[in-house]
């Protein structure tokens, strides 16, 4: 976790000499200069500076904890991030002098001295469309494909949207690991159709899903028990 040392760089209006993460490791490699060590997530997050942008999740430390990211608002030198990759880095941090540090960016100069890690995030194959196939292991036979349950998972904003078959769907991603996925309250429009059964069916076996798996092209959610209430094919 960050120790509440670390100062946040928010942008041009609020920087003014602040950083985005303060020096903190006593292994000095130059005047001035730490070497310490960054967790980097495989998503960017919203974020505000001087207006709306992306920055990267960060932890700070040897070892990964958790979902336990913070907004990191400045750059690293040498560091070509990709999305869809956990990384670990050794990065050295410079303290500038105060005559020396822009008004508009960090105080602390960040340039990446090693990828120690990089593995592929598997939980990013959720990000994508996703069509029912069956309920409760039951194939869902539809006459009209329109009315086919579908989920767009983001997990850039941490977000769902789709349709129960009726109504639109849509709401938060409130926790996603390997293995778990929470749902946050299901929202949706007030349409009524003639037959609700698998509307009202989908979105009661939606709000219980706890976990999930993927096998090639599909997707399970499972509630509590391990039980696969929704199944669903990856489609573009």
């Amino acid at each position: 976790m960050l120790r509440s040392s670390i100062a946040i760089a928010l942008g041009a209006s609020l920087l003014a000499g602040c950083s985005a993460f303060g020096p903190s490791s006593t292994n000095n490699t130059a005047p001035n200069s730490t070497t310490n060590t960054y967790w980097v997530n495989s998503l960017k997050a919203k974020c505000v500076g001087v207006g709306p942008t992306q920055c990267l999740q960060v932890q700070e430390g040897d070892e990964l904890s958790g979902d336990d990211w913070q907004l990191f608002y400045g750059s690293i030198q040498g560091f070509d991030y990709k999305q869809g990759y956990v990384y670990k880095l050794k990065v050295k941090e410079t303290q500038l002098p105060a005559n020396q540090a822009p008004a508009d960016k960090s105080s602390i100069d960040y340039e990446l001295l090693e990828v120690l890690d990089k593995r592929v995030d598997s939980k990013l194959r959720l990000h994508d469309i996703w069509v029912l196939e069956a309920l409760d292991g039951q194939p869902v036979q539809l006459g009209d494909e329109r009315e086919r349950p579908r989920l767009e998972l983001n997990l850039t904003e941490m977000r769902f949207t789709g349709t129960d078959g009726c109504n639109r769907v849509f709401g938060s991603l409130e926790a996603v690991t390997a293995d778990t996925l929470a749902f946050g309250p299901i929202a949706s429009t007030r349409m009524a159709c003639g037959d609700m059964t698998l509307a009202d069916q989908f979105q009661q076996r939606l709000d219980n899903v706890e976990e999930y798996s993927l096998e090639g092209g599909k997707l399970h959610l499972k509630n509590a028990k391990g039980t696969t209430v929704l199944s669903f094919q990856k489609t573009d």
